[in-house]
């Protein structure tokens, strides 16, 4: 156990399936759940048997009782666990653990994914807005061949989505951050992946922040600890980790027809 937790500080453990992006600072909007960072510091550094290193903090993520382990050195990405450490991503060994027998089956990773598909803070994310209602969230990158054949699906559909806009190298962040905070965030999107008018998205909103964590949180945590664009999920918790031209239309198709849509907010 401490084995694990020394190496992660010590920056040997990658879990990021792209090029990680300078560290931006840590993100200003409080979660919607309430976070005691405090208790959830005693109790990691309790389990981990280690007093967290200066360097290094702990922040509640978007998903209740989860957190987040982040380091101040650029480029290394998170750890994860949840406030009984039950669970854990990256902290005492590489890779996700679960010691909770709910999770222990496919009918229980389900229940799991369904109920942090319902956490998704929908009003932080960007809005595109085509004939349906809002279909799938996506986890997607300007810089990614296969989230353009998704975005030609979409756009054949007229699927509307909730987009979590990344990167696969710096460039592609700063180009998702320009999107996240463009006046027009679906035009900026849209224009970015080939699919409108190349002047969308307009100026910059005032005060707007890209918030960089939070959005790669979000990836690992639909994607299950993969972090492959794009990631595309449904409301009903069901999930597509990467795009191709047969499979990916159909289950697109299928799942508008069915009328399985999120809120819109």
């Amino acid at each position: 156990m401490k084995a694990g937790i020394r190496k992660w500080l010590s920056g040997g453990i990658a879990c990021l399936a792209f090029a990680a992006a300078a560290i931006a600072a840590p993100d200003e909007a409080a979660p919607a759940w309430k976070a005691d960072v405090a208790a959830a510091r005693a109790t990691f550094e309790r389990e981990t048997g280690m007093a967290l290193r200066p360097g290094f903090r702990i922040e509640p993520t978007v998903f209740p009782r989860y957190y987040a382990l982040r380091s101040d050195a650029p480029g290394r990405p998170s750890a994860y666990f949840r406030d009984d450490m039950k669970w854990t991503a990256n902290v005492r060994s590489p890779g996700w653990s679960t010691s909770d027998a709910a999770e222990g089956s496919a009918e229980g990773l389900l229940r799991w994914q369904r109920e942090r598909v319902q956490a998704l803070p929908l009003e932080r994310l960007v809005k595109v807005k085509r004939r349906t209602p809002f279909v799938a969230v996506i986890w997607s990158a300007p810089d990614c061949p296969f989230c353009r054949k998704l975005e030609r699906s979409l756009e054949e559909a007229g699927a509307s989505v909730y987009l979590v806009p990344v990167g696969l190298s710096a460039d592609g962040f700063r180009r998702s951050a320009q999107v996240y905070c463009s006046a027009d965030p679906a035009g900026a999107w849209r224009a970015a992946m080939g699919e409108g008018p190349a002047a969308g998205g307009g100026p910059a909103r005032e005060g707007c922040r890209y918030p960089h964590d939070t959005m790669v949180d979000i990836g690992f945590f639909l994607g299950r600890g993969r972090l492959a664009t794009p990631i595309v999920v449904f409301a009903d918790g069901s999930s597509i980790v990467g795009w191709d031209d047969e499979r990916g239309p159909a289950r697109l198709r299928q799942v508008i027809a069915g009328r399985q849509s999120f809120p819109e907010r």
